[in-house]
């Protein structure tokens, strides 16, 4: 590589490919944030610390109103509006269409979107479809002497899909797939870097008494980004940023107007996340949601609540939202989602 093209490199790297951990709330300014996150993504294999220093945080935050509730336990179709996209096999027993939406406020401004949809194919079967996009908008990219470069934004966005079949009114098995993409763009158009990528998935759901439920599902199988950065300069090359890959487990017991969740995500680097959730369902048309989460050595709380609309008539709707603590000096986070079943 020549003078013009290390230059250039330099420069690259100091003002763009930054945010990789945008879901990480750092209480510094956001010039240093920017700075943190571009080591981050540029030398992850060697900074990497725990499951903040692996791409694909998007697929492991807790991104929809109703399992803010319940510590992002999703792989049960009344802990998630995503369940099917996490447990294939879930909605395997459910006998409505359903169509839901949320969304996420956070701070720095970052941003999560959730939209999802499944129907039951007859006799057995079950599709599902959903979109989640995430990311941060108006980072403050620096060149290489230290000096403002425009804003960035940083969009991670899946095109999810799932079949799931019941066997019998005890069994289910499903399958997902998952289209990944990842955008760099500037706001005056010096960067617009994509990357793509492909994952699967897959899940069942056991149902061993009435009242009990055991899930167990396998996550982001072959899930990465891969990137070409020939476009950026005369010498670049193509890589690729892969996803952790996980095998989780659940338990959901009904008992009466309540029910208690439990999940364990076990990611093959070595890292676990830990779950628990209580689910209270005694007065008509309200659903309350309490759980909490531990990772990274910290525990996160959560609440949330649904309250069914118009639920005598032909199509009811619902409401949902949420509230859960971030990580330490982020603050809370909040839910909004809105979904109907017919």
């Amino acid at each position: 590589m020549d003078e013009s093209d290390g230059d250039q490199l330099n420069q690259i790297k100091m003002s763009c490919l930054v945010g990789v951990n945008n879901f990480v709330s750092l209480s510094l300014s956001k010039g240093l944030v920017t700075s943190l996150f571009l080591i981050l993504f540029l030398f992850q294999s060697t900074f990497a610390s725990g499951l903040g220093g692996f791409t694909g945080t998007a697929s492991r935050f807790t991104s929809d109103p109703l399992s803010a509730g319940t510590g992002g336990i999703t792989l049960f179709s009344n802990t998630s509006i995503l369940s099917a996209t996490q447990n294939p096999a879930s909605r395997a027993f459910e006998k409505q269409r359903a169509f839901d939406a949320g969304l996420v406020q956070l701070s720095l401004d970052r941003f999560i979107y959730t939209v999802s949809a499944s129907a039951p194919l007859p006799p057995t079967a079950n599709i599902s479809v959903g979109i989640v996009s995430a990311g941060t908008n108006n980072i403050e990219a620096r060149d290489s002497r230290g000096y403002p470069a425009g804003d960035l934004d940083d969009t991670e966005t899946a095109y999810l899909l799932s079949f799931s079949n019941r066997f019998s009114d005890k069994l289910a098995f499903g399958l997902s797939f998952k289209l990944l993409t990842r955008t760099f763009t500037s706001d005056d158009d010096w960067l617009d870097l994509k990357g793509t990528g492909f994952g699967a998935g897959l899940g069942l759901t056991l149902k061993p008494r009435d009242g009990s439920t055991f899930a167990l599902t396998l996550k982001d199988w072959n899930s990465s980004y891969k990137w070409k950065t020939q476009e950026l300069f005369e010498r670049g090359s193509s890589y690729q940023d892969v996803f952790p890959m996980s095998l989780s487990w659940g338990w959901l017991q009904e008992l009466n107007s309540i029910s208690v969740a439990l999940e364990h995500d076990h990611y093959f680097i070595g890292e676990n996340i830990f779950r628990a959730a209580v689910l209270w369902h005694r007065i008509q048309g309200l659903n309350i949601n309490a759980g909490l989460s531990y990772e990274d050595e910290q525990v996160m709380p959560g609440a949330s609540a649904r309250y069914e609309l118009f639920r005598d008539r032909t199509i009811p709707m619902h409401i949902d939202l949420g509230i859960s603590l971030g990580v330490v000096g982020e603050g809370t986070r909040t839910y909004l989602g809105w979904g109907v079943n017919f």
